[in-house]
């Protein structure tokens, strides 16, 4: 299994975030983390480690806090219950 990244590596590997951006991180990762809940990878590990591990990825590579938030959430209309309305409604177009 590969290592659990968290909300704080993410937040780490930004290129200084300001409260904002640490918000919405957290709320993008909380969001993911309740939507794949009962998901799990082939490997057995939670899928929330794959979207994780993208943002972070993201992250390092100086992209913005809204591409990383949609890091995080780039699977939830597909492999969850989550409508385009729920995620507008919590993160905006």
């Amino acid at each position: 299994m590969s290592k659990i990244v968290t909300s704080k590596d993410i937040i780490a590997a930004m290129a200084a975030p300001n409260e904002l951006d640490k918000d919405l991180i957290c709320r993008a990762y909380k969001f993911a983390e309740e939507a794949h809940k009962e998901q799990k990878r082939y490997s057995g590990e939670p899928y929330l480690n794959h979207l994780a591990h993208v943002a972070k990825m993201l992250a390092e590579i100086g992209m913005s806090p809204n591409t990383i938030a949609a890091g995080l959430l780039h699977d939830t209309i597909e492999d969850t219950e989550t409508t385009p309305e729920q995620l507008k409604e919590n993160f905006g177009e």
